[in-house]
């Protein structure tokens, strides 16, 4: 496959793989792009910009979208035959793409997916022309190298520009991917109760693990990752080994849900944001804002915890703090309020909770009755080639998805 592309002038664009030496520059053209919708935000990796990667403990693949350019110094008639002086070649970031690989069951087989995120593309003109031209092609080379099954990624349904872009494009293009949806699902932050509306069941007890629950505890996820597709093969394969060797994960950090005989009704293990990547939030849309500052003013009665500031109303960037629940399972409703109240209040006091649902299948995740939350959508799509055959992506996946890892 050709990876270069000669534009007027001196100007070469290419996409290659990346390597640990362009970490600093990557990092700093990433963070330099926000993501949009009822959140403008962006994300900054910690340490290195391979360190979010490393840190999931998946293969990868990152490429960059890069412009050289070559100059030469003016001389005069005398000098160009005297001198042979190399040209200066100058490079710079416009874009970059990540494809996550992992090993996923379907139906009783493994397969191979490659998630695609943290896109990013400059707003400059050639970065906006080209990079359509490489990202067919470089997908078709990545699914006979690595053997991949299904490229799929998970887009924000309220980022009108990716939805033009990537999902109503204006004109049919042989050179762009289809996107076929698999499931929409819903993420759902919880920053506060009314407490006169809010209650809990008094014989749940949520507690951490402790070493006698490790056995009882593995045997549980295992219990209802049945109902699930899409379970990474090492979380199927062997969940006590996957969590001992884990970074994310320890035994010790699960909340477990019991019963008053002492069974496990239900289970999270809470994962601090900051432990992955930092989030910077740049503006809110009218509803967004307006929700924040209505947690602004139920904070003072302490119904609720405050959003962090934008960066368009302090020119100081602020991290957004939360905690992602995974590993989210259990018996039945009540049990879902008490591990979300629990994850609450242990979390620290400028942070809220996260956890994703499928909002067609999962009616027990709605958010419990009396928390002050919000919800936004979000669709999980596979990327096809336009020569594809066509069919509903989702009819071959009729269980709940294992979204762990699909939306972090």
């Amino acid at each position: 496959m050709n990876d270069r592309l000669t534009t007027r002038g001196s100007h070469e664009i290419i996409l290659r793989e990346s390597t640990p030496l362009d970490s600093t520059a990557l990092n700093d053209f990433f963070s330099s792009i926000q993501t949009e919708g009822k959140l403008s935000i962006k994300i900054r990796r910690q340490i290195d910009f391979f360190s979010f990667y490393r840190r999931l403990n998946l293969n990868f693949k990152n490429f960059i979208f890069e412009s050289t350019k070559q100059s030469r110094p003016n001389l005069t008639s005398n000098e160009k035959v005297t001198h042979l002086i190399p040209p200066d070649i100058s490079s710079e970031i416009i874009g970059t793409a990540s494809f996550l690989l992992q090993n996923r069951t379907l139906y009783n087989r493994i397969v191979k997916i490659a998630l695609a995120c943290d896109l990013r593309i400059s707003n400059k003109r050639k970065a906006i022309m080209n990079w359509s031209k490489f990202f067919l092609p470089k997908i078709t080379e990545l699914q006979q190298e690595e053997k991949i099954d299904h490229f799929i990624t998970s887009i924000n349904l309220t980022e009108s520009k990716a939805i033009n872009a990537f999902l109503r494009p204006r004109q049919l293009n042989d050179s762009l991917p289809i996107y076929e949806l698999i499931q929409k699902y819903n993420l759902v932050s919880v920053h506060g109760f009314f407490p006169l509306i809010h209650s809990l069941v008094k014989n749940i007890k949520i507690e951490n693990a402790t070493e006698l629950d490790k056995e009882a505890l593995v045997k549980y996820i295992n219990l209802k990752l049945q109902d699930y597709e899409l379970v990474p093969e090492e979380i199927k394969n062997n969940l006590y080994e996957y969590i001992s060797q884990s970074i994310l994960y320890s035994f010790s950090h699960f909340l477990i849900a019991k019963d008053p005989q002492g069974n496990i009704v239900g289970c999270t293990h809470p994962v601090s944001s900051g432990l992955l990547q930092d989030y910077f939030p740049q503006k809110y849309d009218q509803q967004a804002n307006n929700f924040r500052q209505f947690l602004k003013f139920t904070s003072f009665f302490g119904f609720s915890r405050t959003l962090t500031r934008p960066f368009s109303s302090t020119n100081k960037e602020q991290t957004l703090n939360f905690r992602m629940l995974h590993f989210l399972f259990f018996d039945h409703a009540e049990v879902l309020n008490s591990l979300v109240y629990k994850a609450f209040h242990d979390s620290v006091t400028n942070e809220f909770v996260l956890y994703a649902y499928q909002k067609t299948s999962q009616y027990s995740y709605r958010p419990p009755r009396g928390t002050l939350h919000a919800e936004i959508p979000y669709g999980l799509f596979e990327i096809k080639k336009p020569d594809a055959p066509s069919y509903q992506t989702k009819i071959k996946i009729m269980k709940n998805i294992f979204l762990d890892y699909l939306w972090f």
